[in-house]
C-alpha cells in the first residue's frame, strides 16, 4: 500500500495553531497519538522541496501513522514505504505488488513533490532495492500524440521486470495485441491501454481489469519499473560477482543469466540490487527517528536473524561460506542517525508540549455532560469521530448545538466544541495552543481499524475445478467410482477419448468424454465404499434417498407454509441512527456486500417473516450485514438473538457488536459456558424483561429457560455446525421471527433450499478491496526459518499458528518453539483436549494472551 485512503484534510486548519509552539529539533517526548499532529506542524516549517521522512518500528505502526497524517495534510502528500514480507535469504517468488508499492513511494520521494511525507518502518529502509539512478533511468514516459517505437516500449517493459500476460489483471503485467499495449504500472489504480497508430500514441485509457472495458482517458503516463531486482550491470555481470558456487547457486545462475529471477530474489538480494532503500533519501531530507532505543534493538535483531539464517544455509550446503548478507541494519540505522534532525520518544527527551487526551469515564450516554461540564471549559475541543451525528444529537439535547462537519474550517475558540466526521487512532491535549483533540478511542474505547487503500491491485477469477486421477465420482446409473484418468480407445474404426472409472473389485467402465454429464464429483463423507457393478445396492440407495427427500420436502413445506401465513413484523425504514452506524463502518463496502445489506433490509420491511441465507468467504463482510440488520431491529424496540457454534466466535461477535454500537443506547450481552452462573441468571432476567437488546450465545441460548420479551430477529452464524436437536429447536423459532443465516460453507440442503427459492439467497463473492493476499511458502523445515518467521510476525504485533498434526509429540513441537523464540508466549491446542480446556486456549489466543498456538488442524 503506497498511500492511505482518503484525500481529506479535515484537521488542516489546526496545524497553524500548533506551529508557533513547536520546540526546536532534537530529542523530544511525543506520545504516539500526538505524532501525526506534531509531524504535520513540523512539515509546515520545512522548505517546499524538503521531504519529511519518519522512521517507524514496524509496518503496522507506519501505516497507522500515515493513515492519521491524511487527516492533517491530505493523502496526496503522504506515502508509506512498506516492507517486503519475505524473510532474509528466503527462497520465495517475489510479490509484484510489494515491489510496485515500494518503487512508487521511492519515485514520489525522488520527485521532490511539495513537502512530501514518507513514513517507513526500519526494515523497509534496510531492505535492498534499485539504485537511485537505476530508478530514474528505468522510467518510461508515454504521452498522447508523441511518437514511440512499440518494440522498444515492449523491450523496456521486459527489462523493467514486467511479466507478459494474455490479459492484464495485476500490477507488473503487460499484454500486446496488434497496435495496443496494455500495462499496469506501479502507482496506477487501474491498468492502462496504450493505443498506437503506427509509431504515434493515439490514446491512453484506463480500463477495468475484470471486464477489460475502457474507462477514462489520460494524456500522459509514467511507467515505473515493476521489479526491485534488476542488476545495475546487467544480468550477464552477475556470474563474476558470485564468491563461490554450490549446486543450488549454479542452478540459479542459469536462470538469472536468462533474466529469470524466480524464487532467488531474496537469496541474491545483495548481488542483484544496488543498496538499501535508505539510499534514496535526498540529501536535504528532514529525518525523524521514532523510539530510537527500540529501533537500535530492532536493528540488532534483524542482523542477528540474517546472520543465523545464512549460517544455517551454509551448513546445509545451499550457500557458500562467503555469501553476502542481505542487509546491514545496524549500519543503515547508524547512517540514518547521523542524518536525523529529530528523535521522538514517549519516555525520554525534551518536552514537546503534548499530553494524553482524557478518557470518558463511565457510559457513552454521559458524553454530552462530560464534554460540556469538564472538557470544554478551558480548551478548544475538536472531536473527530465516526459517530459525529450521534454526538451532535446528544450535545443538542444537553443544550449545546454543534453541527458536524466533514472538514474543520477554522479552529474553535477556547470553551467551544468542533465536531468532525472521521476517525483517528487517538486524541491529544496541547495546553500551549489550548487544543484538545478527542477521538473514538477516548469516547468509546474503540481502537480505529486501519483503512486499506481502495485501489484494486489484484483481480481474482473463479476457476472451474477439474477432475484429477484418484478423485471419487458418482455415476448416475452405477454409483460411486474412482476416476483413473483419460484414455483413448478405438471403436467402429474411430479413436475416441474415454474416462476410465474403477468400481468395486476389478469392475470398471469407460465413459465417453461426451457423456461426462452423467457423473458428478463425490462430495459426501470421507472414505465411502465403491459401488459394485451389476448389483442392486445402488438402486436401493437411490430409493432410500428418494423417500428421505420426500419426507424432508413435506416437513419443509409445512414449516415454510406456516411462515408464509405467520403474522410477521414489518420493520421501519432507515432512521438517522441507521445511516450514522453505516457511515461509521471503517471500510468501503464491496458491491456484493452492499447489495446483500439492501436485500436484508428490504426483507425486514415486509410483513412476511424473512428467511435469508448470506453466503460469503471468511472476511468478506457477513458480520457487518448481520450487525446492521440487528441494529435496525433494535431501533423498533425488538430483540435480536445471535446464535453461534463456538465460545470463541461468541466472544468475537460480542466485541464487534459492542465496539460498533458503543455510540448508541443498545445493550449487548453474551451467554456461553465462560459466563459465570450468577451472571447468566442476571442476563436471563434482563432478556425476559427486555433490558437486553441483542443476545449473543452458543447452544446455551437454545435452552428452554430462555424467554425473550419480544424476539423478532434470529441471526444464525454457521448453521451447518449445529446438531439435529439444535435445529429442531430452531425450527420452532422460524415460524415466529425473521431469520438471517450466515455461512461460508452452507450444507447442501440449506444451499439447495435457497437455490430453488424456498429460502432467499445473498452471495458475497467479491473480496474486500486491497485485501492482502495469503502468501504461501513451501520450504524445508529449518530452525532458522521457523525462528525468523515467528520473530517477524511478533515484531509487527501479530500472532502465529504453528500447525503440528501429531498429538503424541505436540509437546515437543511446542518446546521447540519456546527454545527458538524464548520471548514468545506459547500454548497448545488439539482435538483430544477436554472441550472446556480447548475453548479456554482458543479464547486466550483470540484475546491476544498467547503469541504462538501450537495446534493440530482444529
Amino acid at each position: 500500500m503506497t498511500s492511505p485512503r482518503g484525500g481529506d484534510r479535515r484537521l488542516a486548519t489546526l496545524v497553524d495553531d500548533l506551529v508557533p509552539h513547536l520546540p526546536s529539533p532534537g530529542v523530544l517526548r511525543v506520545p504516539a497519538a500526538a505524532r501525526p499532529a506534531h509531524f504535520a506542524a513540523r512539515r509546515a516549517t520545512l522548505p517546499p522541496a524538503t521531504p519529511l521522512v519518519v522512521v517507524a518500528r514496524n509496518d503496522d505502526e507506519a501505516h497507522r501513522l500515515a493513515d492519521d497524517l491524511t487527516a492533517w495534510i491530505g493523502a496526496d502528500h503522504v506515502r508509506t514505504l512498506a516492507e517486503r514480507a519475505a524473510l532474509p535469504l528466503e527462497r520465495a517468488l517475489p510479490e509484484h505488488d510489494e515491489s510496485a508499492d515500494r518503487l512508487e513511494a521511492l519515485a514520489a520521494l525522488a520527485g521532490h513533490r511539495q513537502r512530501m511525507v514518507i513514513v517507513a518502518p526500519l526494515l523497509a529502509l534496510v531492505q535492498r532495492t534499485l539504485g537511485v539512478e537505476q530508478l530514474r533511468a528505468a522510467r518510461t514516459v508515454v504521452t498522447v500524440g508523441a511518437r514511440i517505437d512499440q518494440r522498444g516500449l515492449l523491450t523496456a517493459l521486459v527489462d523493467g521486470g514486467y511479466e507478459a500476460a494474455v490479459e492484464v489483471s495485476g500490477v507488473g503485467e503487460f499484454a500486446s495485441r496488434g497496435g495496443i499495449v496494455d500495462v499496469w504500472p506501479p502507482g496506477a489504480r487501474e491498468p492502462l491501454r496504450i493505443d498506437l497508430f503506427g509509431d504515434e500514441v493515439e490514446s491512453i485509457r484506463a480500463f477495468d481489469p475484470m471486464t477489460q472495458g475502457s474507462r477514462r482517458r489520460v494524456t500522459e503516463v509514467t511507467l515505473l519499473p515493476a521489479s526491485e531486482f534488476l542488476p545495475a550491470g546487467g544480468w550477464a555481470s552477475i556470474a563474476s560477482s558470485v564468491p563461490a558456487r554450490t549446486e543450488q547457486i549454479a542452478a540459479d545462475l542459469v536462470r538469472l543469466e536468462q533474466g529469470d529471477v524466480a524464487e532467488a530474489a531474496e537469496t541474491w538480494a545483495a548481488l542483484l540490487t544496488a543498496g538499501p532503500a535508505a539510499d534514496h533519501l535526498p540529501i536535504g531530507a528532514y529525518v525523524v527517528l521514532t523510539d530510537p532505543a527500540e529501533l537500535a534493538a530492532l536493528a540488532t535483531d534483524l542482523d542477528g536473524q540474517a546472520l543465523e539464517r545464512r549460517d544455517g544455509l551454509v551448513s546445509a550446503g545451499e550457500l557458500p561460506a562467503a555469501w553476502p548478507l542481505p542487509y546491514d541494519a545496524a549500519a543503515t540505522l547508524a547512517a540514518l542517525g547521523g542524518r536525523a534532525a529529530e528523535r521522538v520518544d514517549e519516555q525520554e527527551g525534551g518536552d514537546a508540549g503534548y499530553r494524553a487526551a482524557p478518557i470518558l469515564p463511565g457510559r457513552a450516554d454521559h458524553i454530552a455532560a462530560w464534554l460540556i461540564d469538564e472538557v470544554g471549559a478551558d480548551a478548544a475541543t475538536v472531536i473527530t469521530t465516526d459517530q459525529a451525528s450521534r454526538i451532535g444529537e446528544l450535545l443538542e439535547a444537553a443544550g449545546r448545538t454543534v453541527a458536524p462537519a466533514a472538514e474543520l474550517r477554522e479552529a474553535p475558540p477556547r470553551g467551544a466544541i468542533g465536531l468532525v466526521h472521521g476517525s483517528l487512532t487517538g486524541g491529544l491535549s496541547h495546553p500551549a495552543s489550548g487544543l484538545l483533540l478527542l477521538s473514538d478511542r477516548e469516547l468509546f474505547g474503540a481502537t480505529r481499524i486501519r483503512r486499506l487503500a481502495s485501489a484494486k491491485k489484484v483481480v481474482t477469477r473463479d476457476l472451474i475445478g477439474k477432475l484429477a486421477p484418484g478423485d471419487l465420482v458418482v455415476h448416475v446409473d452405477h454409483g460411486i467410482a474412482r476416476y483413473v484418468g483419460m484414455t483413448q480407445r478405438a471403436f467402429s474404426g474411430a479413436i475416441k477419448e474415454y474416462l476410465q472409472l474403477d468400481f468395486d473389485g476389478d469392475d470398471k467402465i469407460f465413459l465417453p468424454a461426451d457423456q461426462i454429464g452423467r457423473i458428478t464429483r463425490y462430495s459426501g463423507g470421507a472414505g465411502p465404499a465403491l459401488s459394485k457393478l451389476g448389483g442392486g445396492d445402488w438402486e436401493r440407495t437411490k430409493r432410500r434417498v428418494r423417500r428421505a427427500v420426500d419426507d424432508l420436502a413435506r416437513e419443509l413445506l409445512a414449516i415454510y407454509a406456516a411462515r408464509e401465513d405467520a403474522p410477521g413484523f414489518a420493520f421501519s425504514a432507515d432512521s438517522t441512527w441507521q445511516r450514522e452506524l453505516e457511515e461509521s463502518f471503517p471500510y468501503t463496502e464491496t458491491p456484493d456486500q452492499a447489495r446483500s445489506i439492501e436485500e436484508v433490509k428490504a426483507d425486514m420491511l415486509r410483513r412476511r417473516p424473512m428467511d435469508r441465507l448470506v453466503v460469503g468467504d471468511v472476511g468478506y463482510g457477513k458480520t457487518e450485514v448481520a450487525l446492521r440488520a440487528a441494529f435496525k431491529a433494535v431501533q423498533d424496540g425488538r430483540q435480536v438473538a445471535v446464535l453461534v457454534p463456538t465460545t470463541v466466535l461468541a466472544q468475537q461477535h460480542l466485541h464487534t457488536f459492542q465496539r460498533r454500537l458503543a455510540a448508541f443506547p443498545v445493550r449487548v450481552a453474551m451467554l456461553s459456558r465462560f459466563v459465570p452462573k450468577r451472571e447468566q441468571e442476571r442476563i436471563l432476567g434482563d432478556v425476559e424483561d427486555g433490558s437486553v437488546d441483542i443476545l449473543i450465545g452458543t447452544h446455551r441460548m437454545l435452552s428452554r429457560d430462555i424467554r425473550f420479551a419480544d424476539l423478532r430477529l434470529l441471526i444464525v452464524d454457521e448453521e451447518q455446525r449445529f446438531g439435529v436437536a439444535h435445529k429442531e429447536r430452531l425450527k420452532q423459532l422460524r415460524t415466529e421471527v425473521d431469520v438471517l443465516t450466515l455461512s461460508a460453507t452452507p450444507i447442501p440442503r440449506t444451499l439447495h433450499l435457497s437455490l430453488v427459492g424456498i429460502r432467499d439467497l445473498s452471495v458475497i463473492e467479491t473480496p474486500p478491496e486491497a485485501r492482502l493476499p495469503i502468501q504461501t511458502r513451501i520450504a524445508e523445515d529449518d530452525d532458522g526459518l521457523v525462528r525468523d518467521a515467528i520473530n517477524r510476525e511478533l515484531d509487527r504485533g501479530g500472532q502465529v499458528f504453528y500447525v503440528h498434526n501429531r498429538v503424541e509429540n505436540i509437546e515437543a513441537a511446542a518446546e521447540r518453539v519456546r527454545r527458538l523464540v524464548p520471548r514468545a508466549r506459547v500454548a497448545i491446542g488439539h482435538g483430544q483436549m477436554a472441550e472446556g480446556m480447548l475453548e479456554r486456549v482458543m479464547v486466550d489466543f483470540s484475546e491476544g494472551s498467547t503469541d504462538v498456538l501450537v495446534c493440530t488442524t482444529i
